[in-house]
C-alpha cells in the first residue's frame, strides 16, 4: 500500500476514499451512470433488442457520448479534452443500422 501511495504522489495525484455503498459521496458519477443507463434501456426497449446485447449497447452509447456530447465552458467533447483533436465521426451509423 505504501508503494502505491508513492506511486500515486510521483505521479500528481491523490487518493480519496468513499465509505462502502454510499453513492451519496459520489454524486456525478452516479448520475452520470444513471443516465447511461437509462439511454441503454431505452435503446434495447425502443429496438427491441434482446437483454444479453446490453454490454454491446453500453459500449456504443458511452463511445458515442464521448465523441459527441459538447462541454458547454470549453466547447469541446470529451474526447477533445483527452486526445486533443476532433473525433472522427463519419463511421457512426444510425443504431441497428444493418
Amino acid at each position: 500500500m505504501k508503494d502505491l501511495i508513492c506511486f500515486v504522489k510521483n505521479m500528481g495525484l491523490h487518493i480519496v476514499f468513499f465509505a462502502p455503498r454510499t453513492p451519496q459521496q459520489n454524486g456525478v458519477d452516479e448520475r452520470k451512470n444513471r443516465y447511461l443507463e437509462e439511454l441503454v434501456r431505452t435503446m434495447l426497449n425502443e429496438y427491441d433488442i434482446p437483454k444479453y446485447f446490453w454490454v454491446d449497447v453500453v459500449y456504443t452509447t458511452s463511445c458515442v457520448l464521448n465523441k459527441t456530447l459538447i462541454r458547454p465552458i470549453l466547447k469541446k467533447t470529451p474526447y477533445e479534452l483527452y486526445k486533443g483533436r476532433e473525433p472522427n465521426i463519419s463511421h457512426l451509423r444510425v443504431f441497428v443500422c444493418k
